[in-house]
């Protein structure tokens, strides 16, 4: 595994050349870019020119995430699709082998049993699409309670049936959140019992001690905690012991951290997830500024 930044995961913006930097600068191996910006970009004047910084830093593309809504009506669906194929081509240019999509909380389409049916068959065909080009999909879910709202029938928005509808399509993977799988009432057993090559990406995020999960919205995330009601640690230990090669994202609400810098974010989101790996025993690249003093280090097994 790898330690990874994604911006969206934490809230922020910025250029890619200063979203790059910030990746760089706190010794993080690869980053999520936004493949859509991408690929309009490299229609606007070419792929060279979109992917100049990405091609010149020494970082690799954890994940990227589909901007299609699984909730959407058919022909809305259809159109969605249409857009992976030039998209996974430049995903594909990139060397990105991982995406991610989230699938509705609740809808007010259908009942349970047929809309799992309708999303099992959108999500295998996203797949098989991307699978052309040689990427994994990872699919995630939505725990808080916000997404519930106004819906009139309930969909994935536990750990339960979140593991029932990935298990059931044979060519995707888990997107692991540690903060959804805490407010979707999951637990260590059930983690541990996810083998590590089914695993496309694990963001780690946690929520505020005053909160009940049973309440919490989006915003209820801190960043990731050694401890807490899901043990990080533990969770890295699994995940090492798995052989799980993927990406490993902090993750967190800017809501929680109002007034802070965009680069104390970065900072303290590093320390957060350098500090859960070290614990688990894995060796931890230093900082570039740290390097300068020689710092030795362990190149294997290295987040």
């Amino acid at each position: 595994m790898f330690k990874n930044f994604c911006p969206q995961a934490l809230g922020i913006n910025g250029r890619q050349s200063e979203l790059i930097e910030l990746a760089l600068t706190y010794a993080f191996r690869g980053m999520d870019i936004d493949m859509h910006d991408m690929l309009r970009r490299s229609q606007r004047s070419s792929f060279e020119e979109a992917s100049k910084y990405l091609r010149a830093a020494d970082i690799r593309i954890g994940t990227f995430a589909l901007a299609i809504d699984l909730d959407a009506d058919d022909d809305a669906f259809t159109a969605g699709v249409a857009t992976l194929h030039p998209l996974s081509e430049v995903a594909q240019q990139l060397q990105v082998d991982r995406a991610l999509i989230r699938v509705p909380a609740a809808t007010d389409r259908l009942p349970f049993n047929e809309f799992f049916d309708i999303q099992r068959q959108r999500i295998t065909q996203i797949a098989e699409v991307l699978a052309a080009r040689d990427i994994k999909l990872g699919v995630g879910f939505r725990a808080g309670k916000e997404h519930l709202e106004e819906k009139q029938f309930p969909f994935v928005s536990n750990v339960e049936t979140f593991r029932a509808l990935v298990d059931a399509i044979p060519e995707v993977g888990y997107l692991i959140d540690t903060w959804d799988w805490v407010v979707g009432d999951g637990g260590m057993d059930q983690f541990g019992e996810i083998p590590g090559e089914k695993i496309v990406a694990v963001r780690l995020g946690s929520i505020p001690e005053d909160i009940d999960p049973s309440s919490a919205t989006t915003h209820d995330r801190i960043l990731p905690e050694l401890n807490g009601p899901l043990d990080h640690v533990k969770v890295v230990q699994h995940l090492d012991e798995g052989q799980f090669s993927g990406p490993l994202s902090p993750t967190a609400s800017t809501m929680q951290y109002k007034g802070e810098t965009r680069e104390f974010l970065v900072q303290k989101a590093q320390e957060a997830i350098d500090g859960i790996c070290k614990e688990a025993g894995l060796t931890v690249a230093p900082l570039p500024m740290e390097l300068i003093e020689d710092i030795p280090y362990e190149p294997t097994s290295m987040i």
